[in-house]
């Protein structure tokens, strides 16, 4: 009893778990889990980087300041004789500075203050490793910051190889729910009604008339003397006939039973098989009794008002463009970026190409760059879903365009899928 008790509770849960609540359920918390595990990973090791980078960055200041100083100590005040010799020195000294600096990757950051309140905030902090797992998981991949610690890596590789199909059922399924959502909108608002489908009754109620009652509670066909039955002639075994059905020549014997063989004129055995007067006996429908009647001529016109309905290409085109403009209000609003580098990043972001130039949250002197961040992950997250739907609808109607151009150009008929 519990073996089985727990084998439907198994059951119920497997299929809350591949549900499409179940699954965007799965994603979120999949994406929320990444956020920690990144975060434990990659927090540290940042810190640590930051170290590493300044010990190899002082050196190399105090390399240069050495060297200007030399220059200066060689040459003196620059004047009119050693001034363009002086910056031609100078000039090389700073430039093989710069290069190095970049090389090196050190922004001047105090290490030591990582995490104070005015101190240097973290890339790998949960918005950002959040940000990071959402990206990972749908392909988009933008490279502002990636992992260097082993452990890192190998986590990214694992979490990359469960994650992309999740995401990629995820969006499957919530993308065929939200194109029959928009569906039946299109239907009931953008077309008024006029592409709802008409459903033709399967049944059909008739109402038959009671048929009248002989004496005695006989049914009707054993008195009705105008019965179809009783009008038959009956072949006598010598050829004559009674329009009574009584034979003449031969009369009935009495030791015949139904079922027993009587033999005919042509020497030939007939069996005689009782007729089932059960459901002649049966009194007929009552006045009020109405008789159900199965009526199959409705299934051609079933076939007809099965037809999906499609959505012009023109509305759904609208919708992601509607989508990519309300993100790049709200990202220039937050990151004061101008309308067509909010629309770029939109964009790139949505068709899963992810350069990886443009990305909200970098600014981390911004006190809302963490907000920023998590707003971003968001938009991805319901942007993917979105374009999701919009392909499905897009498939559906460019099936059906090329469809119809089959049908008129004789390659298809009708009926063809």
């Amino acid at each position: 009893m519990g073996t089985k008790k727990r084998d439907g509770c198994c059951k119920k849960f497997m299929k809350f778990l591949f549900s499409h609540v179940g699954l965007c359920a799965m994603v979120i918390l999949y994406c929320v889990a990444g956020g920690f595990i990144f975060e434990h990973l990659e927090k540290n090791n940042e810190q640590q980087i930051c170290y590493e980078s300044r010990n190899e960055y002082t050196p190399m200041e105090n390399k240069t300041i050495d060297s200007v100083l030399k220059i200066f100590s060689d040459y003196g005040f620059p004047n009119a004789n050693n001034r363009v010799l002086m910056e031609v020195q100078i000039r090389s000294v700073l430039e093989t500075f710069r290069d190095n600096t970049l090389a090196i990757g050190y922004d001047g950051r105090v290490c030591s203050d990582y995490g104070l309140p005015d101190g240097p905030t973290y890339k790998w902090s949960w918005p950002g490793a959040l940000m990071f797992s959402v990206t990972v998981i749908s392909t988009i991949g933008f490279g502002h910051i990636a992992p260097k610690t082993v452990w890192g890596r190998l986590v990214c590789i694992a979490y990359a190889v469960l994650g992309i199909p999740l995401m990629l059922l995820c969006l499957a399924n919530i993308g065929d729910v939200l194109a029959d959502i928009f569906r039946f909108i299109y239907a009931k608002i953008c077309c008024c009604g006029c592409c709802r489908r008409k459903k033709s009754p399967r049944t059909k109620v008739v109402q038959i008339k009671p048929m009248q009652r002989g004496g005695d509670h006989d049914p009707a066909w054993k008195t009705d003397k105008s019965n179809e039955f009783s009008r038959l002639p009956t072949k006598s075994p010598t050829g004559s006939t009674d329009t009574n059905g009584n034979d003449k020549s031969r009369p009935p014997s009495k030791t015949s039973r139904p079922g027993s063989r009587v033999p005919s004129p042509v020497g030939k055995a007939v069996k005689i098989v009782p007729l089932d007067l059960k459901h002649m006996n049966r009194p007929p429908p009552m006045k009020n009794d109405p008789v159900v009647l199965d009526d199959d001529s409705d299934d051609d016109d079933d076939d007809l008002d099965e037809k999906k309905i499609t959505v012009p290409l023109t509305i759904t085109m609208i919708v992601i463009g509607g989508y990519i403009f309300g993100g790049a209000v709200l990202f220039g609003l937050w990151e004061s970026w101008d309308w067509l580098q909010s629309a770029y990043f939109c964009f790139i972001t949505l068709s899963t190409i992810g350069f990886g130039d443009v990305v909200p949250g970098t600014d981390f002197e911004n006190p809302q760059a963490q907000a920023q961040l998590i707003l971003g992950a968001i938009y991805v997250l319901f942007g993917m879903a979105i374009l999701s739907m919009c392909f499905s609808l897009m498939q559906d109607e460019i099936i059906a365009k090329c469809k119809w151009v089959g049908e008129k150009l004789g390659i298809l008929d009708k009926n063809d899928d």
